[in-house]
């Protein structure tokens, strides 16, 4: 009897042992998936990618998702960003702005470079999330302004991509496909904006 009740013990001391160890939080990084730049040397005339603003459902480490129609979300307990979204949005689309406006003589600043910038890019994140088995949405309103605070431009960009997948390896990678995308559309309109104005 007393076997029999030291082994119960040990059964629920090795449940209750499980139970307290928690789920590993698991962090995602917005990826440019681009070779590094190398510049012997770098123009004079600069833009800089202001810190990129988001909305506040999306202003949190955890990752958003959505069901139910895309009305109801879901902020995950243990998959998280490594970085705020905006701040990776804004590395991923400065990375892929850096080799087309060298090509045409703009220099990308670097983040937290307080050097006075010929031209400012503002994006303002509207969305970015997606629906496993779905798809993954991306809002944002660009502005790009001279260093006299006037405005030369700006747009609206949208972009869709499936979701094949309930993991949110497969959800973050699209989502950064989306950003790169996105920075590939600036790319092209920037050099044309920017072409002979100060």
């Amino acid at each position: 009897m007393q076997r029999k009740i030291l082994l119960l013990s040990l059964v629920l001391l090795t449940l209750l042992s499980g139970c307290a160890r928690s789920t590993p939080t698991r962090y995602y990084l917005l990826e440019s998936a681009l070779e590094p730049v190398k510049a012997d040397t770098l123009p004079t005339r600069n833009l800089r990618v202001a810190q990129v603003t988001v909305p506040d459902y999306l202003d949190r480490n955890s990752i958003v998702s959505r069901v139910n129609g895309e009305t109801e979300l879901v902020v995950s307990q243990f998959h998280a960003w490594a970085e705020p979204v905006g701040h990776g949005v804004r590395r991923v689309v400065q990375e892929v702005l850096t080799p087309p406006l060298l090509a045409v003589g703009l220099n990308v600043l670097a983040p937290g470079d307080d050097t006075r910038a010929d031209y400012v890019l503002l994006v303002d994140l509207q969305r970015l999330d997606g629906n496993f088995d779905s798809k993954a949405v991306l809002e944002a309103r660009w502005t790009l302004k001279n260093r006299h605070d006037d405005v030369i431009a700006r747009g609206i960009y949208a972009d869709a991509e499936p979701v094949a997948g309930k993991t949110y390896d497969v959800l973050t990678a699209a989502e950064s496909r989306m950003v790169r995308r996105m920075g590939e559309h600036l790319a092209a309109r920037l050099p044309v904006l920017t072409r002979g104005k100060s």
